[in-house]
């Protein structure tokens, strides 16, 4: 009886286990069909997601609760565009092969592991691209992903073309669900993202000032980031016990930043610099960090850029300004060809307690030429320093050969930048010519004035102000040989300004100005060129050229005033110009406040000459508030600034101010913070 009753339940359990094997199977739906899909499922089915493009969808996945796979069924054609989203619940979902491109939202990541009050656990998300995937404004936060729950991993996914505020791929910890998450991020491709231009232009961020002391186990390995410049933090470490392993960093201008948090480990990397500007490796806040088995090439970054930089930090800091360092063990790294290995960075009136018990050992060091294998901002810093051998030379990998094995397998997106345009040229008639509108600038262009006697001025017949010439979305301009003539004509507006930039721009864009004149301006509201707010140029060039008989501001990127490290125009050259007889400032540039997330702007005035110039009460000829290198050479002022400043400046000590071979003549002073001219 026992034995008949053994066979009858086994005969129960295999008629069970055979109806569970012929339910489960393949399914292939459309994706908007998806999740009604993933409801459905059942343990060993597969979900694939057929062809097709979708714009303004919202994706709201909930996992079952068993290992679950939906996938593209040919990764790469099923593409997301437009206001769209995807929301990540529950446990044990992977997904696989979505392509959003030029998707975006008002809020939020475009893909997030969580669903409103709902996270995700063990979910998984691979071979994804989200490219060039921005609102209208560069000003509007968003992120690409954003990392909720538990044991998630992101692998071999293609991030790219970010070009707003926010960050590519956020960690958060702000929930008890999602502290000791230990996710991983592994053998992704972040690609190339350009200098904002102010804080919070991070490529990753694990964690924030408020969970500095939380562990978040986040491991981030065998991952490539190719000039990720948006800021100096590339990876925005802000939490404890995580893991930066064996990832490679090509060209970007930034560092891996132990910003806060205890216990964090950077091994095995490879940062490669090629001696560009601002290019780094590690720095390191707070205590209990390991730093071994790197290579650091080529890096010629310094201070907040350096190779290696231990802060000094702020006595009896809270966590989020700058804890002291200690207890960090730095060995077995190799440093060949870089400029800065600095202890004690950072060091002013603030930030005066240097790093303590940190050990700095069996490293190989060959400095760039010129350059200290290492140095002590604070001579009190306490790095016991033995084991230093030299490093042996060695080439750089060609980066296509570096992408292989990182981000989508599907193509091969190299470093999301479209083949340069050949620009259009406009060559304009001799004489005068007359504008009632304004020209939108949308590509390279290059404007050419007359080379005839008569040359080329423009003159504004508008029955509305506008600008001569607006500089729209990520467009670059050359303008040669013009007259801008501000004149009113009788029964007509005043032209705004010669030249702008449209409000709400995206992508940088950059000006070169080569022998143009601006002059006849009655209104003090008038501006020859103009950089407006929410914009920023990557290069902005004006050379020999003439500002006359102006009321208003000559060339001002100063619109930008929110005091939070936010500026207009990273490398600014104005040279070989004229400024006479101006009632506004001849050259108005201005970045706000005291962070330190970005390198810029850097700006040089050249063999300028300032006659009659901004002499009200206050008045500046050269207001130039907050650049981070700033070369004033070669300049007169005669009989400018006399009721305020010629240069009017307001530096740091951190900041590279030189005024250098100027000649003043019944001008006013130079207001300064430090020494600055040399003669």
């Amino acid at each position: 009886m026992k034995i008949m009753r053994f066979r009858l339940m086994m005969m129960t359990i295999l008629t069970s286990a055979a109806a569970t094997a012929a339910s489960a199977g393949t399914v292939t739906v459309s994706l908007p069909d998806a999740g009604a899909a993933i409801a459905a499922a059942r343990p060993g089915d597969e979900i694939l997601i057929s062809d097709g493009e979708w714009s303004d969808i919202s994706l709201k996945w909930k996992a079952p609760g068993f290992p679950l796979c939906v996938r593209a069924l040919n990764p790469g054609k099923v593409r997301i565009s437009g206001n769209s989203s995807l929301r990540i619940s529950g446990d044990s979902l992977t997904i696989g092969g979505l392509d959003f491109r030029h998707a975006s939202i008002a809020k939020g990541g475009i893909i997030e592991f969580r669903n409103g009050r709902d996270v995700a656990n063990a979910c998984r998300l691979t071979n994804c691209v989200i490219d060039s995937c921005n609102p209208s404004s560069r000003v509007m936060a968003g992120n690409y992903i954003v990392m909720h729950g538990k044991g998630n991993r992101v692998d071999h996914c293609s991030l790219t073309g970010k070009l707003n505020l926010g960050v590519t791929l956020l960690v958060n910890l702000n929930d008890a669900r999602s502290l000791a998450n230990n996710h991983r991020i592994d053998h992704n491709y972040f690609g190339t993202r350009p200098v904002y231009g102010s804080n919070g232009a991070e490529t990753m961020r694990i964690g924030t000032s408020q969970q500095a002391y939380e562990t978040s186990g986040t491991i981030v390995e065998n991952n490539l980031f190719e000039r990720c410049n948006g800021e100096v933090e590339i990876i925005s470490v802000k939490s404890s016990d995580n893991i930066v392993r064996d990832n490679t960093f090509f060209e970007c201008e930034g560092v891996v930043a132990l910003r806060h948090g205890k216990r964090n480990k950077v091994t095995g990397n490879h940062f490669y610099g090629n001696s560009r500007q601002n290019t780094g490796g590690v720095r390191v806040v707070d205590e209990g960090h390991e730093i071994s088995g790197n290579t650091f090439d080529g890096l010629a970054g310094g201070r907040f850029f350096s190779a290696l930089a231990l802060m000094n930090s702020v006595p009896n800091s809270l966590p989020n300004r700058y804890v002291r360092v200690s207890n960090t063990d730095i060995h077995h790294n190799t440093f060949n060809n870089c400029t800065n290995i600095e202890f004690g960075t950072g060091r002013d009136m603030e930030r005066t307690e240097a790093p303590a018990d940190c050990r700095f050992h069996d490293n190989a060091i060959t400095p760039a030429k010129g350059c200290k294998p290492y140095i002590f901002i604070d001579p009190a810093a306490e790095v016991k320093i033995s084991g230093i051998r030299k490093a042996k030379s060695s080439s750089v990998p060609d980066i296509t050969s570096i992408r292989n094995g990182y981000g989508a397998t599907r193509e091969n997106i190299t470093a999301g930048i479209a083949a340069a345009l050949v620009p259009d040229t406009i060559r304009l008639a001799s004489g005068v010519l007359f504008r009632d509108e304004t020209l939108s600038i949308t590509r390279p262009t290059v404007i050419l004035g007359s080379d005839s006697s008569k040359g080329t001025t423009l003159r504004w017949k508008g029955s509305k102000s506008g600008n001569f010439i607006t500089i729209c979305n990520g467009a670059k301009l050359e303008v040669h040989n013009i007259t801008f003539d501000f004149a009113l004509q009788q029964g007509y507006t005043t032209v705004r300004n010669a030249i702008a930039t449209e409000t709400g721009m995206l992508t940088p864009y950059s000006l070169t100005v080569d022998g143009c004149r601006f002059i006849n301006s009655p209104e003090s509201g008038c501006c020859a060129i103009r950089g407006t707010k929410g914009t920023f140029a990557d290069v902005f060039t004006v050379k020999n050229s003439m500002f006359a008989d102006l009321s208003g501001n000559g060339i001002s990127l100063a619109d930008e005033t929110d005091d939070k490290g936010v500026y207009s125009a990273d490398h600014i050259t104005i040279s070989s110009c004229s400024f006479s007889h101006m009632l506004g400032i001849p050259v108005n540039i201005y970045r706000g406040g005291s962070d330190e997330s970005t390198a810029g702007p850097y700006v040089s005035v050249l063999e300028c000459k300032f006659d009659d110039c901004c002499n009200r009460e206050r008045g500046s000829a050269l207001r130039l508030i907050g650049p981070q290198k700033l070369l004033v050479k070669d300049c007169l002022f005669d009989n400018s600034g006399r009721g305020g400043a010629t240069i009017r400046l307001d530096e740091t000590s951190w900041e590279d101010v030189k005024v250098k071979n100027c000649e003043w003549i019944n001008s006013g002073r130079v207001i300064s913070n430090r020494n600055v001219i040399e003669q």
